[in-house]
């Protein structure tokens, strides 16, 4: 009996994928938009392991609090405007969740539900593309989507369009 059971534990692990998980070791968010005079970006870096697991009943996801004061926007003026956008001072938090992991080839796709001024949004079927070391994809979103107004400076010469693209990378050991 122990060796039938022994026989079935060394089969397992031969004809299960190494490739059923990653490992993250930091995950990296970054909001771009443009205006009508150029463009900006916001950053937020994590240093924090994770473990992916895919193509399973219940597998893994990352789920994480980003204090709105964290990211940064390249200078003063713009980490303010982002922080006044975003309502900091009410929502000091966006929570961002990366759930249902799914392989396929080269390809990796999950759901990204996100909670930002205390709205709670789902996109579907986000696809993260795994090139070497990391896993990146990006999602558009609309201000109106989350009943926010784009700011506008200087009368309104110089506007922020509606629509942000949030890209979400996770290096991988």
């Amino acid at each position: 009996m122990r060796v039938f059971g022994l026989i079935l534990f060394a089969t397992g692990l031969l004809f299960s994928s190494s490739e059923d998980y990653l490992l993250v070791s930091t995950k990296q968010f970054t909001v771009q938009g443009t205006t009508s005079i150029g463009g900006f970006e916001c950053n937020y870096d994590l240093k924090a392991k994770d473990t992916l697991f895919f193509n399973k009943k219940n597998n893994s996801k990352i789920a994480h609090t980003i204090p709105v004061k964290q990211f940064g926007c390249g200078n003063f003026m713009l980490n303010h405007d982002f922080r006044k956008t975003l309502k900091a001072k009410e929502y000091p938090e966006i929570k961002i969740e990366l759930l249902n992991f799914k392989k396929k080839e080269n390809q990796v796709y999950c759901d990204l539900s996100m909670e930002l001024v205390g709205k709670q949004k789902t996109y579907k079927n986000l696809t993260l593309k795994l090139d070497k070391n990391k896993l990146k994809g990006d999602v558009v979103i609309f201000f109106n989507e989350f009943d926010l107004t784009p700011p506008k400076k200087m009368g309104g010469m110089v506007k922020v369009k509606d629509e942000i693209k949030l890209s979400v990378c996770l290096l991988v050991d």
